[in-house]
């Protein structure tokens, strides 16, 4: 081990040679259900204990790992919420599917689907009449702040004012406007307003809840705005939250 410079505290790593040890620690404390004591972990992974040390700390400042005692460690909480918006995102693509291709053929308009993660409302994928039918096409990623669009704003159902002010804070919106379209989506299931992305066209959007009653996306489309379109949306997003376990009208998810 004294002769490997990856294992010598004392000799500079590559981002390369830090991330390969990175995994090796996470990979090392996966394997065990309880606390890892650092001798162990320094044992298993060939890292010099100093190395091993400071690699986890670094890990601990983001919630990857956690201390579990004097020189002991384990899995971090932060592995757990990542998991949870991975399956998140595979239960939503999956449910949403064919709701979204069902709207799409009543619309004749491509539909959106939209992810929540963190402040984020990050875009998992759209429909589109191909070939052999109306499907779901792959799209690179776009992100915009939770206040900054409709789609946005239509996640924001279950949020407190004082959480709705802190956003607004970060992203220079005002607390106001943002708040009267909370109302207006609490009132009507859907939001409508202009669509940032498309210049002159409007968005309706409509909140996706899971079996707890947490909003975990939502369902889009650009086009004029209509009360049948409000409708026709806001019902393919409940028939998708009664899919990811919502019971439509719980007055815990419009609250």
């Amino acid at each position: 081990m004294e002769g490997n410079p990856m294992n010598d505290p004392k000799s500079p790593p590559t981002s390369i040679q830090v991330m390969s040890r990175m995994f090796a620690l996470l990979d090392t404390l996966a394997q065990g259900q309880e606390a890892v004591s650092l001798k162990y972990i320094s044992a298993q992974t060939g890292l010099h204990p100093s190395t091993a040390h400071r690699i986890l700390n670094d890990l601990a400042v983001g919630r990857y790992v956690e201390r579990a005692g004097p020189g002991s460690y384990r899995l971090g909480l932060r592995l757990l919420e990542l998991g949870n918006l991975v399956r998140t995102r595979l239960d939503l693509r999956e449910e949403a599917a064919k709701p979204m291709q069902d709207l799409h053929r009543q619309l004749g308009l491509p539909i959106s689907l939209y992810a929540r993660q963190d402040h984020e409302a990050v875009l998992l994928t759209r429909t589109a009449q191909e070939r052999h039918g109306i499907q779901l096409q792959r799209v690179s990623t776009q992100r915009s702040g939770l206040t900054e669009s409709v789609v946005g704003r239509s996640m924001l159902s279950k949020d407190s004012a004082a959480q709705i002010h802190h956003l607004c804070q970060q992203s220079g919106q005002r607390p106001e406007a943002v708040s009267l379209d909370v109302q207006q989506l609490r009132q009507n299931g859907v939001l409508v307003g202009p669509d940032e992305s498309l210049v002159g066209q409007s968005c309706t959007a409509a909140p996706l809840y899971n079996d707890a009653g947490l909003v975990v996306g939502a369902l889009a489309i650009s086009a004029p705005p209509n009360p049948e379109l409000s409708q026709a949306v806001r019902e393919a997003s409940e028939r998708i939250s009664t899919q990811l376990g919502w019971t439509v009208g719980d007055a815990s998810a419009t609250a």
